[in-house]
């Protein structure tokens, strides 16, 4: 067998592409750079910028509205507060996710419920969502975490019976879809980010979009000028608020990230084509691999966005080979695989004890609020899969490069290999 990296052998992978992230073109900036000689720097009302982006949003998922934000966490705040979720109201999601899915429930005075997740693709368990509805529960917000959709069948069908609002996360998933519709769209709202990381990179902007004129003419109220809301409120419920807004938020969207945002899009799908051919040469190369999970995709869906490539680490394949070794061993083949970097947040101080930042948060606004914590044991899949999930975050940021990821795969597989010989050697995971 070839000799390992960590050992003092060659590394598997030879390629030293950088890979620059977001990729912008030249008329990308010359279209900002002319807006800044313009002097065009905010939009305080509906211009061009921010109409044309939501307009061609709309069009893209074909949904009737599209509403942009400042971020990704401010459109779930939106939905949060658009959907109804106030003081005494709860909300079921997944715990393990990025802080803003969960934070977005509490901007809004509600609590989150936590669910467990499918251990197979991460997203929430519709069984055990179910089984944690109360007369409480307004919401079901699921995360299509790492670009693979939800098992939305099931979840509307619950939403549905129980009388339920859904909220789709898709910040990971842009141009994902589940059986043929695209994600965002199934739920009674969606949301996206267009953080400078994701697939579709604004810099910094999120969008919410729904076909229900009610969620969005209330969104609008949470966080838009009058001059908007004059524009765009028809429903006589909201006329009140017209002249100052409700809830005095400032979530519009800078028209510079706008601009970005409208020009990236019609090359989603082509980027996503990409990331779906590296990912597929990825997962073929690690097929068989002892102790290793590959991100797994269910037959009925389409990842979109690819924000990441999870790895389930097997140890006990593996003689018991510590992650920390083995990941050690595998970076220094040259393979960008890192710890899974989400916590399991109800295992997080904020939820193991109600209201822990006392009276200035909102769950403290009602006395109607139920008292929801959470000990080790009361998820156990999530548990289970989390502490031995590893990632490649860096791939989807990649051009087309067979060979590159059939290095990754090799490095992989390299280590795999060689896991008597490197726990023999009795290396020290040490800065990992």
């Amino acid at each position: 067998m070839e000799k390992l990296a960590i050992l003092g052998g060659q590394p598997a992978v030879t390629i030293n592409k950088e890979f620059r992230w977001p990729a912008i073109s030249e008329d990308i900036v010359e279209a900002v750079a002319e807006m800044v000689r313009k002097g065009e720097l905010s939009d305080t009302e509906y211009g061009d910028a921010t109409r044309l982006l939501e307009e061609a949003w709309a069009k893209f998922l074909g949904v009737d509205f599209a509403l942009s934000r400042v971020d990704g966490t401010a459109a779930l705040h939106s939905a949060c507060f658009a959907a109804g979720a106030g003081p005494g109201d709860e909300v079921i999601v997944q715990s393990y996710t990025w802080v803003a899915s969960v934070g977005c429930i509490m901007a809004a005075g509600a609590v989150p419920v936590f669910a467990d997740i499918d251990p197979r693709t991460y997203t929430l368990d519709p069984a055990d969502v179910e089984r944690r509805i109360t007369p409480r529960t307004r919401a079901i917000l699921p995360v299509h975490l790492w670009g693979h959709p939800t098992e939305m069948d099931a979840i509307m069908d619950i939403a549905r019976r129980h009388g339920l609002k859904v909220i789709e996360d898709a910040s990971h998933a842009h141009g994902g879809a589940y059986k043929g519709r695209k994600v965002g769209t199934i739920g009674d709202i969606g949301c996206f980010s267009m953080q400078a990381s994701k697939s579709l990179p604004a810099g910094e902007g999120g969008m919410m979009v729904t076909s229900d004129r009610r969620l969005f003419e209330r969104a609008l109220l949470l966080a838009q000028s009058p001059g908007r809301l004059k524009l765009h409120i028809q429903l006589e419920e909201h006329r009140p608020f017209v002249d100052t807004g409700f809830g005095g938020f400032k979530y519009r969207i800078n028209i510079l990230n706008a601009v970005i945002a409208r020009m990236l899009l019609p090359k989603l799908e082509e980027r996503n084509a990409i990331r779906q051919r590296n990912m597929d040469r990825l997962s073929a190369g690690l097929a068989g691999v002892t102790g290793i999970g590959p991100a797994y995709t269910a037959p009925d869906v389409t990842r979109g966005g690819f924000y990441g490539f999870p790895i389930l680490y097997k140890p006990e394949e593996l003689d018991g080979l510590p992650m920390e070794t083995f990941l050690r061993a595998v970076n220094a083949e040259g393979v960008p695989l890192k710890r899974d970097r989400y916590p399991m947040l109800h295992l997080c101080a904020m939820y193991r004890r109600q209201n822990p930042l006392g009276a200035g948060w909102p769950w403290s606004f009602s006395d109607a609020t139920r008292a929801v914590t959470y000990q080790p044991g009361d998820l156990p899949v999530t548990e289970s899969v989390y502490p031995r999930l590893l990632h490649i975050e860096s791939w989807d940021k990649a051009e087309p490069s067979e060979d590159l990821f059939e290095q990754y795969a090799e490095g992989i597989r390299k280590v795999v290999d060689n896991a008597r010989a490197l726990r023999a050697a009795g290396v020290i995971p040490t800065g990992v």
